[in-house]
């Protein structure tokens, strides 16, 4: 299975979650960031699509795509932590 068949997916879900959250609760910030995160990740697919075609591989892809795993998995974290803090869990 090759990046590109999960990347492109994922940042058209991206890019829907933030016309969701947009068209729900008007939020300007779950539009700019769903959809520009979205644009961004489907970029790097198609980028990763054109050099597998060429029998290349994309360094450009490959840095964007490793970047915003890094990023939602410290930004999914974050979340965590914050829910851990405001519900009063206490772990030492």
């Amino acid at each position: 299975m090759h990046d590109f068949c999960f990347t492109i997916p994922y940042g058209i879900l991206l890019i829907v979650g933030g016309f969701i959250g947009y068209l729900k609760k008007g939020s300007i910030a779950s539009l700019a960031g769903g959809a520009g995160t979205g644009l961004l990740v489907v970029l790097a697919g198609f980028i990763s699509l054109k050099a597998f075609e060429k029998k290349k591989t994309s360094l450009l892809a490959t840095l964007l795509e490793t970047g915003f795993f890094f990023l939602s998995l410290v930004i999914g974290l974050d979340r965590v932590f914050v829910w851990i803090h405001w519900s009063g869990i206490r772990f030492w």
